[in-house]
């Protein structure tokens, strides 16, 4: 994260906001348990939209890229055991 914080415009951002994604330095983080926000308008904005959610707001990807990684993985590697070994599957191809 090669980018210049939001806040101070001095120092090079390690954070991101998790409400709006801009680049913040570790020392103008705002920081709560949960995560880092650029300012407290963005953590309140965060708090609120979660507690309407009724829970903690979800990051963005949630689990559906993680599930579809494991379908393809789990595709591939029986492709390759039938073309292996075939004899290993239980069902024709």
């Amino acid at each position: 994260m090669d980018r210049q914080c939001v806040v101070c415009h001095e120092k090079v951002a390690t954070f991101r906001c998790i409400q709006c994604h801009k680049p913040t330095c570790s020392d103008c983080a705002f920081k709560t348990e949960n995560g880092a926000f650029c300012s407290r308008e963005c953590a309140t904005n965060y708090r609120d939209f979660a507690r309407a959610q009724g829970g903690k707001a979800r990051a963005r990807g949630g689990l559906l890229k993680p599930l579809i990684g494991l379908i393809i993985i789990a595709a591939l590697a029986l492709f390759v055991i039938h073309k292996v070994r075939p004899d290993l599957l239980p069902w024709p191809f």
